[in-house]
């Protein structure tokens, strides 16, 4: 993706295994997925007590029998595109399915949108064949040996609205491209081929209705080791890769989504340049807001035009969904909650489509890819200009002080909320969601963030009048100045702590993000008198990441 001319990567130089299971989750384990956060979450990933690999998909199942239609599932950006194209080279390299396939076929449905005019399946051959003179009718006398590859399923721009009646038996009939899909699915024409189909689960229900008998599997992402594998990998220098891989880690919420493809070579490629550069890593543009809002144009970027309007007309309704769950501690969505936020077709970009068992029928729920961007959205949701397709009174949303102050009594199920919203009003990412989103921003809220950081003290902002003990003002602390480290612009930062003449830490263990973000915030606090650290532990990344250990504070 956006390769410079003649720039390029091999694919088994990059390519790391991904968990890919062929089981239906429970509801509660998918909760807890999303909700999980660092190693927890990587736990989970790795629980499913059988991984299957790509050479296991066409194995036999519970009947003894192996199945013909296999559907690959799994979010956007997750690896459903590279896993097929993985497939692909390791059948050409003769590592896989050799005894079962004497040809396989790459079809991508983001091409077939482009074509007009009738084709066949032989024409679809032809096309995906090196060779423009390849023997068709010698490929099409076995189909038992042939394995097509439709990536991208829920991208076809498609009704398959015509009548069952009418299909195509003839791999060499000329009929209009839907037609040929849909024999090819139901199995009309070459009946005895294989076929593997990808597609985000949001296109489920509609492609079930072609297939009989198909087996379902689902990519998860990158387990721990994995996405340390990817790191490694990604870099080729060891030293860079461990100085990055360190860095993330010591970040729950960016090591967490680092589970998805797609954002791990988003922050590898951002630390990279960085590196490149001689920066520090500390002073990179990797807060938590700017990784969610490059993964976010990454996604759209990816896709066409209309697919980029379809994203900027559910943005609002998307924000909505997101701000009204946060309030009810929802993180699963019936159609009707989304339905209710104006987003009668969900969003498959950023809406995740989730089949549990209820009884004898299968129950469709919508989630996020993980809380944090639920998260994220519902912050979206307080600093876009508003033109509600929703009335408050069907929402549980509050306004924006309501979620300051129950930010502090919320025992920080809300802060995450706090810190986007911080990192969305920085001038530069601002002009940039503008620009790629077309979306306006609310012109006061800015103002009032930094009227509401100037008066008052941030005690009083957040409603934390009480706090327990010197541990939980410490942590108190640092959730604080998260949200300062987000908003990345110095005088904000400078009348935020202006009320701070002293501050006293104790009884903590920073992570190397932690100081970055208390030195950043310390160096901006211009009336500050004093620094008391009592009974803290500072981590570093030199240290064995299985033994750390306590380090003196840096100097200044």
């Amino acid at each position: 993706m956006n390769a410079r001319l003649g720039e390029n990567v091999k694919l088994n130089s990059r390519y790391t295994k991904l968990i890919i299971i062929n089981e239906h989750r429970h509801e509660m384990q998918r909760e807890h997925e999303i909700m999980a956060l660092g190693r927890r979450h990587a736990e989970i990933m790795a629980e499913h007590a059988s991984p299957i690999t790509i050479g296991d998909l066409f194995e036999s199942g519970g009947n003894g029998q192996s199945p013909q239609i296999v559907v690959l599932q799994g979010a956007a950006g997750i690896g459903k595109t590279l896993t097929a194209k993985k497939i692909m080279l390791d059948w050409a390299n003769e590592e896989l399915y050799q005894s079962r396939f004497d040809y396989v076929f790459y079809i991508n449905c983001r091409d077939i949108n482009c074509v007009r005019e009738q084709t066949s399946v032989e024409d679809l051959i032809l096309k995906n064949c090196p060779d423009n003179n390849a023997p068709t009718k010698e490929i099409l006398m076995n189909p038992e040996k042939l394995l097509f590859i439709i990536d991208g399923f829920d991208e076809l721009r498609f009704s398959f609205n015509q009548p069952e009646s009418n299909p195509c038996f003839d791999p060499c009939e000329k009929q209009p491209v839907e037609i040929i899909l849909s024999s090819l699915f139901r199995k009309k024409v070459l009946h005895k081929s294989y076929l593997i189909i990808t597609t985000r689960p949001i296109a489920l229900q509609t492609l079930g209705q072609f297939l009989k008998d198909e087996c379902y599997a689902e990519i998860l992402g990158f387990s721990e080791n994995e996405r340390k594998e990817y790191f490694y990998k990604f870099f080729g220098n060891e030293e860079q890769a461990r100085k990055a891989f360190n860095f993330v880690k010591d970040n729950e919420m960016l090591f967490t989504m680092c589970f998805v493809p797609i954002v791990c070579w988003i922050i590898c490629t951002v630390l990279k340049q960085q590196m490149e550069a001689g920066e520090d890593l500390a002073r990179t543009s990797n807060t938590i807001t700017g990784v969610y809002m490059l993964y976010l144009f990454s996604l759209i970027e990816g896709h066409s035009s209309n697919s980029k309007q379809q994203v900027q007309g559910n943005l609002k309704g998307l924000c909505s969904l997101a701000a009204d769950g946060l309030w009810r501690k929802n993180i699963l969505f019936e159609e009707e909650d989304v339905k209710k936020h104006g987003l009668d077709k969900p969003d498959s970009l950023f809406l995740n489509e989730n089949m549990f068992q209820k009884g004898i029928v299968c129950e469709r729920v919508y989630s996020f890819i993980h809380l944090s961007f639920q998260e994220f959205f519902a912050a979206l949701f307080y600093v876009l200009e508003k033109e509600e397709t929703v009335t408050n009174s069907e929402t549980a949303i509050q306004p924006v002080e309501k979620l300051f102050e129950k930010c502090g009594k919320s025992k920080n199920y809300l802060m995450l909320t706090v810190r986007f919203l911080f990192g969305l009003l920085n001038k530069k990412r601002m002009e940039e969601m503008e620009k790629n989103l077309s979306c306006k921003f609310s012109p006061n809220i800015k103002n009032n963030l930094l009227t509401w950081v100037k008066e008052k003290p941030f005690s009083s902002l957040f409603n934390y009048d009480k706090l327990s003990s010197d541990k939980e003002t410490t942590i108190f602390y640092l959730d604080y100045f998260y949200c300062l480290y987000e908003i990345q612009e110095v005088e904000f930062v400078q009348s935020a702590m202006n009320h701070f003449t002293q501050l006293k830490l104790t009884h903590h263990t920073f992570t190397k993000m932690d100081q970055i973000v208390l030195q950043f915030c310390i160096k901006n606090c211009c009336k500050l008198e004093s620094v008391c650290l009592e009974y803290c532990t500072f981590l570093t990344e030199d240290l064995n990441e299985d033994s750390p250990g306590p380090c003196e504070w840096p100097h200044w």
